[in-house]
């Protein structure tokens, strides 16, 4: 099978090595500009805090997961995926006793424990607003703007990966061209070619931020897991730390604004006061692409014919992408079928 993928975010980047693994003549066309993928923190988390509930299909999401990202440190040589405990202070007495009823009948988390219980294993915690933390396993994160880098370099080096301008006008002619599919996998872009069809991917941009201690003293950011208050602080080396992260909608400029990252720095403050005060050296801004419905689109598309859709993976697709990915080019070669849960067509 010869296909060609659009977008080399993170959807584009999983589907092409899923194409690659299974022998096909796969190429790459990118535009170049910048993509959510490209600046994400790329966490993983089985849980969703709000309703303190298991996310879709945690364990076989996870499971698919870890064997691509494998696949992916196999082929390059390089260490992308990391799991990480997560530690969640937990707000009030009621968020408490709701976690540890869930807890019982959890694969994924912990009862509450106290900052002494929390200490013994995680040294570096920092103290909690005064109820505890809940434990979360299966979570960390994925180092997704290197991975996404030196997947490109691959495709680079095996003449696989063009950077040119897309559009939707150009899947008519794909069997002219010798393609037998055209995998659309733009993100938020596919949501602004006009020529695309009238899907409803929505842009949810973010801001997040890389911060160091700026050397006036205090005990440093944790090290040995993620720690979650509502916004959350990620290691991702020594002595550096992403924090993030907002969440906004209408929006769909790509200038960084002070005032977000003083709003995350103040949270941050307030979780963690005894803490090195912590300076900014980067700040990044994505635009995340979400579904009205916050599943993906993954299928034919529902206008256009030769023309597949790959995309709204959202703020969970390091998680969700890689099972999709094989499901999609699967489903390719009639070795799957897509539930309706993702098809397209529901986004009209």
């Amino acid at each position: 099978m010869r296909i060609l993928v659009v977008g080399q975010g993170l959807a584009g980047t999983l589907v092409s090595h899923a194409a690659l693994q299974r022998g096909w003549d796969c190429h790459v066309m990118d535009s170049g500009q910048p993509s959510a993928s490209s600046v994400a923190a790329g966490m993983f988390n089985p849980m969703s805090f709000r309703r303190i509930i298991e996310v879709w299909d945690a364990r076989p999401h996870i499971d698919s997961m870890t064997a691509t990202y494998r696949a992916f440190e196999a082929d390059l040589g390089e260490s992308f995926l990391h799991f990480l405990p997560i530690l969640k202070q937990i707000p009030n007495a009621e968020y408490a006793e709701e976690w540890n009823r869930k807890a019982l009948d959890s694969p994924w988390i912990e009862p509450v424990r106290s900052d002494a219980e929390v200490l013994q294993r995680f040294p570096d915690a920092v103290p909690s607003p005064g109820h505890g933390y809940g434990l979360v396993q299966g979570g960390g994160w994925l180092d997704l703007p290197r991975l996404i880098q030196a997947w490109r370099d691959r495709l680079m080096e095996e003449g696989r990966f063009t950077v040119g301008q897309w559009s939707a006008t150009q899947a008519q002619k794909a069997n002219d061209d010798g393609w037998d599919t055209i995998i659309d996998c733009r993100g938020c872009g596919a949501a602004l070619d006009s020529t695309a069809g009238p899907l409803d991917i929505r842009a949810n941009r973010g801001e997040i931020l890389t911060v160091k201690p700026d050397g006036s003293g205090g005990a440093s950011l944790p090290d040995t897991h993620i720690l979650n208050f509502g916004k959350w602080t990620l290691p991702t080396q020594p002595g550096s730390w992403r924090l993030g992260a907002s969440y906004e909608w209408n929006r769909i400029d790509l200038d960084p604004t002070p005032e977000t990252r003083d709003f995350l720095m103040a949270s941050l403050r307030r979780a963690a006061p005894n803490t090195a005060t912590s300076m900014t050296v980067r700040h990044d801004v994505g635009l995340r692409p979400v579904s009205k419905d916050r599943r993906p689109a993954v299928g034919l598309h529902p206008t256009i014919s030769s023309l597949h859709v790959f995309n709204g993976l959202g703020t969970r697709g390091v998680l969700i992408g890689p099972r999709w990915s094989h499901l999609l080019c699967d489903s390719l070669v009639g070795k799957a079928q897509l539930p309706d849960i993702v098809n397209p067509v529901r986004l009209l």
